[in-house]
């Protein structure tokens, strides 16, 4: 046993020992820094591109709308009629089969459907107005507030035509 005991030892000194701990415990610490660091860059351009994938959302449904409602049957009656276009209600069509025409194709003058153009078309003689209806014998509650009789349906919409377009 004497010969063990006079035996250099071969290893690493306690200082050395520590310097590499040391050392592999500051490039630990220096990944892990730069892994944060990259991650949380990451993570604000992920939220920056979350928030504009939103915005885009919102452009893409409001440019949707916008397109239906332009192409919608009404607004394309009201640009027609804009460009000096009128409806034609003696339509002809063609059979795109063998090339016939099927009606017969008929000019219009401009006034045919006045009504479609936002116009009244020309009354000739105006009914008498009718006197208004007697009061209701119902009787009326302390507090209520006393009914209207209830107005044709054909002044409602002669009064909206009127303040239509012309």
């Amino acid at each position: 046993m004497s010969e063990m005991t006079n035996r250099p030892r071969a290893g690493v000194s306690t200082v050395g020992f520590v310097l590499i701990v040391l050392a592999i415990v500051g490039l630990g610490l220096g990944g892990v820094m730069v892994v944060t660091t990259s991650i949380g860059a990451q993570s604000r351009e992920l939220s920056a591109l979350r928030n504009r994938a939103d915005d885009l959302a919102y452009e893409s449904a409001a440019l949707g709308t916008q397109l239906e409602t332009l192409s919608s049957t009404a607004s394309l009656a009201l640009r027609a009629t804009d460009l000096g276009m009128v409806p034609n209600p003696y339509p002809a069509f063609v059979s795109l089969a063998d090339g016939k025409i099927l009606g017969t194709p008929t000019p219009v003058e401009g006034d045919e459907l006045p009504q479609l153009r936002g116009r009244l078309p020309k009354v000739t003689d105006v009914p008498a107005q009718q006197p208004p209806a007697p009061p209701s014998e119902s009787p009326q509650l302390p507090g209520e507030a006393p009914t209207e009789p209830v107005q044709n349906p054909d002044d409602v919409v002669a009064a909206d035509q009127v303040g239509g377009r012309g």
